[in-house]
């Protein structure tokens, strides 16, 4: 359903509809960075009053996806200096996960994720929503098993952030980052935790390199 297609009805809930709708058109696009927030257009899309609209608003411009220039609300994208700080976060929160969940993760959810992994065969084939589904599910699984709540919900924002800066501008980490996550999976199947933080830390830190080649033309290492 398109962004224009919404409706959500007013009731007890409508703030966190508005924020979750208006959050969804952030990290799919439908809303650009640097692009004009009108809270009077978005109620009218999504069919609901001001009100809940003014305050999921307000909590987007608090998580930091939404910026005011003057009294002019902005979406606050994500510029190359974050995401490589992002990432090198990441690596470090990754790396632990992967160690923790060594041994730890289930021959069901384990062979899930493979089969996931192998049926993406190529990028054509394979949408750019899928392709999170794929990745979420992998991340997310990792750094459930570890145990460590507090780091799983630091991992979800900090890979909500990631999204918003799109696959798209790197396909050429398509291949070499299916290959990655399989061995990181090999490594914690095998129940080796240093092999498996080793394996997840060189995968970011290939994403980060890749990413900041694809926007520099340089090569950050």
């Amino acid at each position: 359903m398109k962004a224009t297609e919404m409706t959500l009805a007013d009731g007890p809930s409508s703030t966190k509809n508005a924020y979750e709708a208006v959050l969804h058109m952030i990290q799919s696009g439908a809303l650009a960075n640097g692009e004009v927030v009108s809270e009077r257009r978005l109620a009218e899309q999504l069919g609901l009053s001001r009100t809940p609209i003014r305050e999921a608003l307000g909590r987007l411009e608090g998580s930091h996806y939404l910026r005011r220039s003057g009294r002019t609300l902005l979406v606050n994208g994500v510029e190359l200096e974050e995401i490589l700080e992002i990432m090198s976060v990441r690596i470090l929160l990754e790396a632990d996960a992967a160690r923790l969940a060594a041994g730890r993760m289930s021959a069901t959810k384990l062979a899930d994720i493979r089969q996931q992994l192998e049926k993406m065969s190529s990028p054509e084939q394979t949408t750019p929503s899928h392709h999170w589904e794929v990745d979420d599910f992998l991340h997310f699984s990792i750094a459930e098993t570890s145990g460590n709540k507090l780091l799983l919900r630091l991992l979800g924002e900090l890979r909500t952030r990631t999204r918003m800066f799109g696959k798209e501008t790197v396909p050429s980490r398509f291949e070499p980052g299916r290959i990655e996550h399989l061995t990181i999976i090999d490594a914690i199947e095998a129940g080796d935790g240093d092999r498996a933080a080793k394996a997840m830390a060189q995968h970011i830190e290939n994403a980060r390199n890749a990413i900041f080649q694809s926007v520099t033309g340089r090569d950050l290492r």
